[in-house]
């Protein structure tokens, strides 16, 4: 076997095991004491009172994630995931990154046996798993923007029936489905261990990043120091909530043509050249020879991403 065969394959193994290792710790089950010591940051104590944390030896990932964020480093990831909802620490998810990289990379090189084609997937292989985090955050945050007037109704109700606001935000919890039902969750399980009522609701503001959201907990805040009537308050706030969305949901429909046409023209070139290095590399490749040629795919993937940065801001319009 050449050496060119010995280094493809080993790098046809390295990717698939940092992919493994990445996606596999999600199916990795902890017990209860890890999962105290992860949500109090402490040492976990038995019944006897002797100390113990199995996560250095059962799950070292974890062990350096935790020890990278003690630092201060890949907080930005860690946020990113979380507001994804994605069972992933921020170590696990480099692992994935690295091993989607390395794979794309070899894909372009078998298929035209060039050493840019390979550069070209691998760097678009690396964008791949940010982009699916920033699709499922994005999806993530319009169903919990959509959710959140009939989640405040709830609320409203429960409040007027007597309960109170911790007791209304459980109901909530267990009534609506993801992802307002498992942020309110959240909030209840922190009050439940002790966690002040507004810090609780700080963190579930900071998870989600919803105006309405902001808008909502500062209307809490100010009722739980001056009074009144917390159930009006909420009923009024998610009025102006679902006409916000109903508003929005117009200008998307008004709107999706441009958006579709920004994708399309994107897509397109890409798809194309893809095609054309499939079906005759030799002559794709006279694009990326030294020279004045080089200039054009350059310039085209420039003027491709900043024609789609445009329209997109074209489309943009805040309600």
């Amino acid at each position: 076997m050449n050496p060119l065969g010995i280094l493809v394959a080993a790098l046809v193994g390295l990717a698939i095991m940092a992919i493994f290792a990445g996606l596999l710790a999600v199916l990795y089950r902890e017990s209860i004491a890890e999962r105290l010591e992860e949500i109090v940051h402490t040492d976990v104590t038995d019944t006897g009172g002797a100390k113990y944390s199995s996560v250095p030896m059962r799950n070292p990932l974890k062990q350096i994630d935790r020890q990278l964020l003690s630092r201060g480093l890949m907080t930005g990831i860690t946020e990113n995931l979380l507001q994804a909802d994605l069972k992933l620490t921020a170590t696990e998810y480099l692992l994935v990154v690295l091993g989607t990289t390395i794979l794309g990379g070899l894909i372009g090189f078998a298929i035209s046996r060039q050493p840019i084609s390979a550069f070209v997937a691998g760097l678009l292989s690396f964008f791949v798993p940010g982009i699916f985090v920033s699709w499922r955050r994005s999806k993530r945050r319009r169903e919990f923007a959509d959710q959140l007037a009939g989640a405040l109704a709830q609320v409203a109700g429960s409040l007027r029936a007597g309960h109170g606001l911790a007791q209304s935000l459980d109901t909530v919890a267990s009534q609506m489905p993801s992802p307002a039902g498992d942020e309110f969750l959240r909030v209840v399980r922190e009050i439940q261990l002790g966690q002040p009522l507004t810090l609780a609701l700080g963190h579930m503001v900071e998870r989600v990043k919803n105006d309405d959201l902001v808008m909502v907990v500062a209307s809490i805040n100010i009722n739980r120091q001056i009074g009144g009537n917390l159930g009006d308050i909420l009923e009024t706030t998610a009025e102006t909530i679902r006409e916000r969305v109903r508003i929005k949901r117009e200008i998307q429909v008004l709107t999706a043509q441009q958006r579709i046409s920004g994708y399309v023209l994107v897509v397109l070139p890409v798809a194309l050249a893809a095609i054309l290095m499939i079906i005759n590399p030799s002559y794709q490749m006279r694009l990326f020879t030294p020279g004045p040629t080089l200039c054009i795919p350059i310039g085209a993937g420039l003027g491709i991403v900043v024609g789609f940065l445009i329209m997109r801001r074209i489309v943009d319009i805040e309600v």
